[in-house]
């Protein structure tokens, strides 16, 4: 496919280019054959804006051994247009709502029901008119990490209104397990900074701090007389196990509301493909694959089950980053190896594997 005579060159997604580059080299197309910008070119943001739209079947490109080294040493990209979709999508306005609302409830140390019921309705009124697949595309998204929180809350909301839509709830409900979702994990402002972003193992005494925040959501949640009862008892229970293993009450099996249990889902999943201080994120491919083996202990089976058959479906079609630094589009999932789907990669129709993977999902043009 490539070319040798062009020097050895070596395919890579046009993700990784970066604006302020200097190119040493010249860069082709997907196969070596045409000359895309030429040696000694700077990047701008409309020159890669105009690759990606000269390129859109393909979203590869051609460069020299020494450069596609140079590249992959930067690490994997975020994305340019992320945060353009985002914006688009209104999901950053969304997050920047739920910021605010964070940093109020830490001075305050209550909650102003009108905020939350703005924001949570925001997300309704998304989930009704955005489409799936890219309201996933933004929650499997990377993060700045002293921003998690913040998306954290965002992306649960989501997660929750989508199994609710999938479950075929009431709008009523639906509404309400967007609102659980956005206020699961207020009580996180609650924990020393220091701890809940420690880039290192919790000291069994600072687990015990951590493990402390649902009970701060339940209360905070429980003072303000507007909320349904349900949200705070919800918020309370997202890290109980139906085999009774979890916290802060050691519920089980039907003790532990439906909708705490699908917050608990949507919770380990977000904070799974999230970039964290103590660890770098996953894709959401080996995370679906987690989930379905039953890695995380103590979750509702049936609910998980319908979770990972679900998601994949809105992940056909979709661009991914791969181990080697080229760009595909998923074809396939396979129901019993969803951690390796089948990825067309500039024509070549491949099954992933341990040695060539899906890194993360690279968000489309709206």
């Amino acid at each position: 496919m490539i070319d040798s005579e062009k020097g050895g060159l070596q395919p890579i997604a046009i993700e990784y280019l970066y604006e302020g580059l200097i190119l040493k080299e010249d860069i082709y197309n997907h196969n070596g054959k045409l000359l895309l910008l030429a040696k000694n070119t700077t990047l701008t943001k409309n020159l890669i804006k105009a690759l990606k739209k000269f390129n859109e079947l393909n979203r590869n490109i051609c460069v020299s051994a020494n450069m596609h080294k140079e590249l992959m040493d930067r690490g994997i990209p975020r994305t340019f247009e992320q945060r353009y979709i985002e914006e688009k999508v209104g999901y950053s306005q969304v997050r920047s709502e739920t910021e605010d609302m964070l940093r109020d409830i830490e001075t305050n140390k209550k909650v102003s029901y009108s905020n939350t019921a703005s924001i949570s309705s925001s997300l309704v009124q998304k989930l009704q008119a955005i489409d799936t697949a890219l309201i996933f595309q933004c929650v499997n998204g990377h993060n700045e990490i002293d921003e998690y929180l913040y998306r954290h809350c965002v992306n649960v909301a989501l997660i929750n209104g989508l199994m609710g839509r999938w479950l075929a709830l009431s709008e009523e409900n639906i509404d309400l397990l967007v609102m659980v979702g956005l206020m699961h994990d207020i009580g996180k402002v609650m924990v020393p900074q220091d701890i809940l972003n420690a880039p290192r193992r919790l000291t069994p005494e600072e687990f015990e701090m951590i493990k402390k925040h649902p009970v701060y959501s339940y209360e905070m949640l429980k003072n303000e007389p507007r909320f349904d009862s349900k949200v705070s008892r919800i918020a309370r229970h997202h890290h109980e196990k139906v085999n009774g293993s979890g916290y802060p009450d050691g519920l089980s099996a039907d003790d532990i509301h439906l909708f705490s249990r699908i917050t608990s889902i949507g919770d380990i999943y977000d904070a799974m493909v999230a970039q964290r201080c103590y660890k770098n994120a996953q894709s959401p491919f080996a995370v679906l694959s987690q989930l379905k083996e039953e890695k995380f202990w103590g979750l509702d089976v049936v609910l998980i089950n319908m979770f990972t058959e679900q998601m994949p479906r809105e992940l056909i079609g979709k661009s991914v980053l791969m181990s080697n630094g080229m760009a595909g589009v998923v074809k396939h999932v396979h129901d019993n190896n969803i951690e390796f789907p089948v990825v067309d990669i500039s024509g070549d129709v491949i099954n992933t594997n341990k040695d060539l993977y899906c890194v993360s999902m690279i968000i489309d043009e709206v």
